[in-house]
């Protein structure tokens, strides 16, 4: 296999590595606490503007009790079954035995509020992506709403690190992302999937992935793969996303764990609650 080969092979890896990971990143924005986000989404209440949370955390909440599985649930075929529980399976292994110590001294040595700041900063980097879907799903106030968030966050919140936007309630953070686009021209959830160590999602949302690395600032700064020449330090895009996967790393484990141990079948409760979410997002 000649060296060209082979980099062409390593490079198409990595473009789809980033695609997936570019995705969760619109799922997983630290904003607001959902735990008050879900349950209004439940109860029928409404709000100035959509509450996003980190997609695991939104599980957590929407996921059901044990004394509510005899009430009717929102449901999304499932006929991949075999892969899906095997790379549920996975993701947990990885996540909750391999990647948990390090969590663990992560969240011990770096404080909350630094680990909230860059997420902070990351959300407010990937703009774009919410703006972008707003303006596709014809919601120009919430498009204005992104644009004034961002100008405010990027100047006075210092580059992001603090969301001072928020204490605005006009300019509540949102979630958009190209999946919801999808949703929203009709496009139904198509069947359910779980991807190794991106976790749960559907047909719609895994094409959505694909718009939401476009539109990610990482995909035209940097490039995926020395797609602006050979000087182009294109690795930058892996180094900050991968960066910004682990400082969300406690969170999600923590979030993994009590969806653990407050279901009876986690997959199935991890499966139906994931659904529950994205259709409480798109109704939004």
């Amino acid at each position: 296999m000649s060296k060209r080969r082979f980099q062409h092979i390593i490079g198409f890896f990595l473009i789809l590595l980033f695609i997936s990971t570019s995705g969760c990143s619109v799922k997983n924005q630290a904003t607001k606490d959902f735990m008050e986000g879900g349950a209004n989404a439940q109860t029928g209440a409404t709000q100035p503007a959509p509450q996003a949370a980190p997609l695991d955390q939104a599980v957590v909440d929407n996921a059901p009790d044990d004394d509510e599985y005899d009430a009717p649930l929102e449901t999304i075929p499932d006929p991949l079954y075999g892969w899906n529980h095997f790379w549920y399976r996975f993701n947990d292994l990885f996540y909750m035995g391999l990647m948990r110590p390090f969590a663990i001294g992560y969240k011990t040595v770096m404080p909350e509020p630094v680990r909230t700041g860059l997420k902070n900063a990351y959300d407010n980097f990937i703009f774009p992506i919410r703006f972008v879907n707003c303006l596709l799903q014809l919601k120009p106030a919430g498009a204005a709403r992104e644009f004034g968030r961002f100008m405010i966050n990027s100047t006075f919140g210092l580059g992001g690190f603090f969301d001072l936007a928020k204490s605005d309630p006009n300019l509540q953070p949102g979630d958009e992302d190209f999946g919801q686009t999808l949703a929203y021209y009709g496009m139904g959830d198509g069947f359910y999937i779980v991807w190794p160590f991106i976790g749960p999602s559907s047909l719609r949302d895994s094409f959505g992935l694909v718009g939401d690395a476009a539109a990610n600032p990482l995909t035209y700064i940097f490039g995926l793969w020395g797609m602006y020449g050979e000087d182009n330090p294109w690795y930058w895009s892996y180094v900050i996303r991968g960066a910004d996967i682990f400082n969300r790393l406690p969170d999600k484990i923590d979030n993994l764990e009590t969806l653990k141990k407050s279901a009876i079948d986690p997959y199935a409760s991890l499966r139906d609650a994931y659904i529950q979410y994205r259709r409480n997002a798109i109704k939004n």
